[in-house]
């Protein structure tokens, strides 16, 4: 299941947990698309809990929108990943070395706190002390 809710006038948070199929990728992007009509910069919290799974007809409807994966792209500014699973965390780490321009901090449950206040840009410091 995805979760999507307003946390500022430029932030979301995107709850994900459980499997994806394709209808959950589908409105998730449809959803995504009216925000980033509504918000030129983004900043995007993603909490991860568990270790979820994804069907291969979701991964398939995320390729078919992949127009909409390159606009949240272009407009997404700082992404605060927090991950339960170590899994997810390596693969947050690797996919924010390979997309340009957009600032990603990776986060275990007990840092979620910061990585709302960096995210909600309430701190400088994307790492706590």
């Amino acid at each position: 299941m995805l979760t999507i809710t307003p946390l500022s006038p430029r932030a979301i948070e995107i709850v994900a947990e459980g499997h994806f199929a394709a209808a959950d990728v589908f409105a998730a992007l449809d959803r995504m698309a009216a925000i980033l009509d509504d918000m030129p910069q983004l900043d995007v919290l993603a909490d991860v809990r568990g270790s979820p799974s994804i069907s291969l007809s979701a991964i398939a409807e995320e390729l078919k929108h992949l127009t909409l994966v390159f606009r949240m792209i272009r407009q997404i500014e700082r992404v605060a990943i927090v991950a339960d699973a170590g899994w997810v965390r390596a693969v947050s780490r690797i996919e924010g070395a390979v997309i340009p321009g957009v600032h990603y901090e990776v986060y275990e449950r007990h840092e979620a706190a910061h990585a709302r206040e960096w995210l909600l840009r309430h701190t400088d410091e994307p790492r706590p002390r």
